[in-house]
């Protein structure tokens, strides 16, 4: 029996693929100590896990993360130090025998680094490597405006990772760095296929699939005054969902479908500041993505990985409408494999749709319907 000690990012996307995995571990009888904000207490406990929290030490809103990829990294190489400073103490007294951390914790690197223990990375979106961040000269613009936007983010940036490499010995971390945290072992969730250039990466990366969990949904049906019927499902996931106008202009544009829309604004948005919803449309705050991707004939997304991986899983078309962050990337893996189209946000209208004659092109990439 071993110890293991779990780093992970304080957000829904980096948290729930990494509850089966938890699960798993203890289930083979290993002891699991994870680190994470009190609002994941309840589902860490589930696995079996010890939780502990990051704060004070840590305090993130991981329901407001910057659009601009280069503050963020500023933000978080900022919060490395006394986070290290905060719970290596504490990982110490817990005399873990490895460490696994999310890629987007510097400070789990760096802590695996300072004990001298075996690491594991636990990486919830696309590998990242040169070749994969250049490989689209949109990505390439786009960073580089973020970098022009970035204000006094850039030379903080930099004097936080000068901090870094003198107080722990590691070269210099630059932005790629904050996003790409790779150890000895680098668990993707994704499938190789799906994974762009996955040839690539080193040995050290396995591309282990979707990682999924029924865990947190209820087992009653989800919205059974539709019956059996089919769905459309429009999500923008648990972070950049404040969009009232995008989901007016779903409104529009499908209102006039006998096929019913299953729609789901997020936490942060006051479903009735929407106006008239139309007859066919459920709107809530949360719903229970699984379940409704189950009955789903496609699937309109923000690009997040969790959400791609969930509709491949169950063989649903997608239309992507990335937001920020790693969605463009996965957007584009989508149209380039053929499970669905991209669009982008700042070029949408909302033209009256006719009713589908057939979902467009339903490969299943991987999961159930692979085997089917």
């Amino acid at each position: 029996m071993a110890r293991a000690a779990f780093i992970n990012f304080p957000a829904h996307g980096h948290t729930n693929p990494s509850l089966p995995l938890v699960s798993e571990l203890v289930r083979r009888g290993e002891q699991v100590t994870y680190y994470s904000f009190d609002e994941f207490r309840p589902g860490i406990e589930r696995t079996g896990a010890v939780f502990r929290s990051y704060q004070p030490a840590f305090s993130f809103d991981h329901a407001h993360v910057d659009e601009n990829q280069v503050r963020l990294a500023a933000t978080l190489l900022e919060a490395t130090q006394p986070i290290v400073n905060f719970i290596a103490p504490q990982i110490v007294a817990e005399k873990p025998d490895y460490i696994i951390y999310d890629s987007l914790c510097l400070w789990g690197k760096y802590i695996a680094h300072v004990l001298g223990l075996p690491s594991v990375c636990s990486i919830t979106t696309f590998a990242l490597n040169r070749r994969v961040t250049s490989s689209t000269a949109s990505q390439t613009i786009n960073l580089i405006r973020m970098s022009l936007n970035a204000g006094s983010y850039m030379p903080r940036l930099r004097a936080a990772g000068q901090r870094l490499q003198r107080a722990y010995g590691l070269s210099k971390p630059g932005v790629l760095d904050v996003f790409s945290n790779s150890a000895m072992l680098n668990l993707v969730y994704t499938s190789a296929y799906f994974q762009p250039f996955a040839s690539s990466f080193p040995e050290s990366f396995k591309f282990v699939g979707p990682s999924l969990s029924n865990g947190s949904e209820s087992e009653a049906p989800a919205f059974p005054e539709l019956g059996e019927a089919p769905l459309i499902y429009i999500s923008l996931g648990t972070v950049f969902n404040e969009q009232a106008g995008f989901y007016r202009m779903c409104f529009e544009a499908l209102s006039g479908l006998k096929q019913p829309v299953v729609l789901s604004v997020g936490s942060k948005t006051d479903i009735a500041t929407l106006g008239n919803i139309p007859k066919n449309f459920v709107v809530r705050n949360i719903v229970p993505q699984l379940q409704v991707l189950r009955r789903s004939v496609l699937f309109v997304t923000h690009g997040g990985m969790n959400s791609v991986n969930e509709a491949l899983y169950y063989g649903v078309p997608l239309i992507v409408i990335p937001q920020a962050a790693d969605q463009g990337w996965v957007a584009q893996r989508v149209a380039e494999l053929g499970a669905g189209k991209t669009l982008m946000k700042a070029r949408l209208s909302a033209p009256v749709c006719e009713p589908p004659r057939r979902p467009f092109l339903p490969i299943p990439l991987f999961g159930r319907q692979a085997h089917e």
